[in-house]
């Protein structure tokens, strides 16, 4: 694990026992991630209920999602390692494989700190797809736009070597065999029966994109299977 530039008086991290992320932009397919993973023994500890947009649920603890703003405004002060450790304690204390999901990307670089044995599935959509799913719910703006949060998961891939990277429209679109060989790269044995395709609530958007949002995805679509390679 690095180092972290913390005071020899101060408040210490906790170490993460076993790091399981899912980490996307909101809208994303973060949260069939989530169940795929859920159909391999990985539990989410959740305080977030569903509703006709996620259906079976969000995966997400509110406190988790908040400190991931507060990490990228300020980084590891001591009162957000005071609230990480939080976070910490809830996933080292469950007896069962326990996951995260995490939709402001650069915030995970912090938990790669402290993370003992991480693995990360980095999730991409569309963005025409995400851009218009969040302006249907009435949400005009996220903290992170598009561009950023998903140029993050590019340095992801760069810096955290158990990861993957996976579309939506793979999940959606893909065969069995396809969605297994990417999360057996990780060691998960997941059952895509558990895709609801009808569950779909965009798609065929005809929002417009800047360039640098399409060279994006198209890069992202490119490099998405080689993360699937064994080295």
């Amino acid at each position: 694990m690095d180092n972290l530039n913390i005071q020899e008086n101060g408040i210490k991290p906790l170490v993460l026992q076993n790091g399981i992320f899912v980490a996307g932009h909101p809208r994303s397919g973060t949260s069939l991630v989530c169940k795929l993973l859920e159909s391999a023994g990985v539990h989410f500890p959740s305080d977030i209920t569903a509703d006709q947009y996620n259906e079976d649920g969000y995966f997400e603890l509110s406190a988790a999602k908040e400190l991931e703003k507060r990490l990228i405004d300020h980084a590891m002060t001591e009162e957000n390692i005071v609230e990480l450790n939080k976070v910490v304690r809830i996933l080292n204390d469950s007896k069962r494989l326990v996951g995260l999901k995490v939709v402001h990307i650069p915030s995970l670089f912090f938990y790669r700190h402290i993370a003992k044995n991480m693995r990360v599935i980095f999730v991409f959509r569309n963005p025409s797809e995400v851009f218009s799913s969040i302006m249907r719910r009435g949400i005009s703006s996220f903290k992170l736009d598009w561009f950023h949060n998903n140029n993050a998961i590019i340095a992801g891939l760069e810096n955290i070597s158990r990861s993957i990277l996976i579309s939506y429209e793979t999940l959606i679109e893909g065969n069995e065999k396809t969605i297994k060989k990417a999360f057996m790269k990780l060691g998960f044995t997941v059952k895509p029966e558990v895709i609801k395709q009808e569950r779909q609530t965009q798609k065929n958007s005809q929002v417009i994109l800047t360039d640098s949002e399409t060279r994006l995805y198209n890069y992202l679509k490119k490099i998405e299977k080689k993360t699937w390679k064994s080295k």
